[in-house]
């Protein structure tokens, strides 16, 4: 928890972000996404943060009612995790509820009813799937609206799209790095162990590709377990790297990979690794997932294929033997929608909903 507000600028709207993460310790991807959110908040705001696993927040929490900080809050922000909330959560936004404090909690995602990528073999894998929907209910009962990232997610849990905020994931700052002349890799960032995932697919389309003609490799960067890669031909490099390790690799860069298969879930949902890509001012090549593809149209910043090898194949031939011009314009597009989608535009929305007490 941060014990102190963090100063805003000049601004007199006091806030609280609660995070379901901590996030001053590790690199986590949340916690990151999480940190680029409360730096822009407060840059509006003067902003309370209270962030940790269940156990610190509890504390956290009580402490905060305990000191009369609720009085004068001018609304609260929930950022939820993929672990079920505490009870403290619930009772706490009841709690501010009841003395008249807007709540905007965020569902990130439900992947725990989905399949392909949870199972429910163990106890308590079980016991989270089914436990998911009653806390997801209790957060809507003791919240003013909740928001999603798409309107397929908020159906999937039960909520009408029509009475939910509509949050999309944020993006990074556009890099703004200059693509080599004779740039021929394309990137892929992300867990290659899930097959709803489609980095095996991807591996194969690209060795079609150059079967074809096509002058392209593949980089796979991850940091999850990369076994299921090796070994690899010399066309395929396996890295693991982040932040500004990434930001080295662009120059070869040609285009970035979404290889989704299409499924349920894959349907409903937005992958972050979308918005990162945007910020890296590349062409991107996605399967044609309905919430990932309509971004990529929408940004006209690359090509939506189908989900098979072949498609897969055709899409990465057409763009590593796309023109400059095509390359540049989609490039600039993504760059665009990066700035479009920044974390300084979500934070500035979420201020504004809080500001109308949600409504």
């Amino acid at each position: 928890m941060s014990p102190h507000p963090v100063p805003a600028s000049g601004h007199h709207q006091r806030l609280l972000l609660l995070s379901m993460y901590p996030l001053d310790e590790g690199m986590s991807g949340p916690a990151v996404r999480i940190r680029h959110l409360r730096d822009e908040l407060a840059k509006l705001v003067e902003l309370d943060v209270i962030a940790g696993y269940r156990g610190s927040r509890r504390l956290a929490l009580a402490r905060y009612a305990a000191r009369g900080r609720l009085r004068g809050l001018d609304g609260i922000y929930v950022e939820t995790s993929t672990f079920l909330p505490a009870e403290a959560d619930v009772a706490f936004l009841g709690l501010a509820r009841a003395l008249g404090v807007p709540v905007l909690t965020y569902i990130r995602d439900a992947y725990q009813l989905f399949d392909e990528y949870y199972r429910a073999d163990t106890p308590r894998r079980w016991l989270s799937r089914h436990a998911f929907m009653p806390f997801v209910r209790a957060l809507g009962a003791v919240s003013t609206r909740l928001a999603f990232p798409t309107a397929g997610l908020a159906a999937a849990v039960g909520r009408d799209p029509a009475d939910v905020v509509l949050l999309p994931p944020g993006s990074p700052p556009a890099a703004n790095i200059p693509r080599a002349p004779d740039a021929d890799q394309l990137l892929y960032v992300g867990d290659a162990r899930w097959p709803a995932q489609g980095v095996d697919r991807l591996v194969e389309a690209v060795r079609r590709a150059r079967e074809g003609g096509a002058s392209v490799e593949l980089t796979v960067v991850s940091n999850g377990d990369l076994e299921s890669l090796r070994p690899h031909p010399a066309w395929l490099r396996v890295r693991r790297s982040e932040g500004a390790g990434i930001h080295r690799l662009l120059p070869r860069v040609i285009a970035t990979v979404i290889p989704r298969l299409r499924s349920p879930y894959n349907d409903l949902a937005l992958p972050i690794k979308l918005f990162e890509y945007l910020a890296y001012g590349r062409p991107l090549v996605v399967t044609d997932c309905i919430e990932q593809a309509r971004v990529v149209r929408e940004a006209d910043c690359g090509l939506v294929v189908g989900d098979s090898v072949e498609e897969l194949a055709d899409g990465i031939t057409r763009v590593v033997t796309a023109s400059a011009p095509l390359l540049e314009r989609w490039s600039s597009n993504a760059s665009a929608a990066a700035v479009r989608a920044s974390w300084a535009a979500r934070a500035e929305r979420i201020v504004a909903i809080l500001a109308k007490r949600c409504t």
